[in-house]
């Protein structure tokens, strides 16, 4: 997989990744950070999780490299990457990562991440991820596998951030969101492996999923929540 292509190929649909992209549960955020911490919002696309920190009371600096998707980030946010965050030594309490740290795993992120934050600071990567128990979700992932490489990257069960941090704890979170056939194309259309395709491999990928979305006008879609802690040794 060109991952550098992937990871870059959000801007050109940052209004509809703002827009449709799904939001993170409230319970799962509280469990994983502290009240009232100093935040940095590692990848932060176009501020989905950093407004929800924000909202909840949290002071947080969004890092984004992307300058489309950093543009619709209100407040602080600044350029820079897992690699080159632009923030002081031990300068914040959380290091989160939504839906972005399969794009920068590895030693060099994790040292970089655990230069900027506190003793005993908090990383936090969190993902949602559709819930494939229920059967017409899993036929829709079927289709996304065909329409992209598999990377070995399983973001439902990361293991360690490397010799600078603790043990990682894991907490699941199940939710849905409400969507309707267009919306859920719209989900699919801000996805990376859609919008690095050509136009006949998007178009087929669209028909194949129009004939396993549920036929009502509108349906749940459900997710488990994986948010983890790794607390800087």
């Amino acid at each position: 997989m060109d991952f550098a292509a992937h990871a870059s190929s959000f801007g050109a649909a940052a209004d509809l990744y703002d827009r449709i992209r799904p939001r993170y549960p409230r319970e799962a955020l509280q469990w994983a950070i502290p009240e009232k911490s100093e935040i940095c919002d590692l990848g932060a696309g176009t501020g989905i999780l950093t407004r929800q920190l924000r909202d909840l009371g949290h002071h947080t600096i969004a890092v984004e490299p992307d300058d489309k998707m950093r543009a619709k980030i209100p407040g602080e946010a600044r350029k820079g990457d897992a690699t080159h965050i632009p923030l002081p030594d031990a300068s914040v309490d959380v290091v989160t990562a939504g839906q972005a740290y399969h794009w920068f795993y590895g030693e060099p992120a994790h040292a970089e991440i655990a230069r900027v934050l506190r003793p005993g600071g908090r990383f936090v990567p969190i993902w949602n991820i559709r819930d494939e128990r229920v059967p017409w979700v899993a036929e829709s992932s079927t289709l996304f596998d065909g329409a992209r490489e598999r990377d070995a990257f399983d973001e439902t069960a990361v293991q360690d951030f490397g010799p600078l941090f603790g043990p990682v704890e894991r907490g699941t979170f199940e939710w849905s969101a409400t969507h309707t056939r267009e919306s859920f194309l719209e989900l699919v259309k801000s996805r990376s492996y859609y919008l690095v395709s050509g136009d006949e491999a998007r178009r087929r990928l669209e028909e194949q999923l129009l004939e396993v979305l549920p036929r009502t006008e509108e349906f749940e879609l459900p997710y488990v929540t994986y948010a983890y802690i790794g607390r800087k040794r």
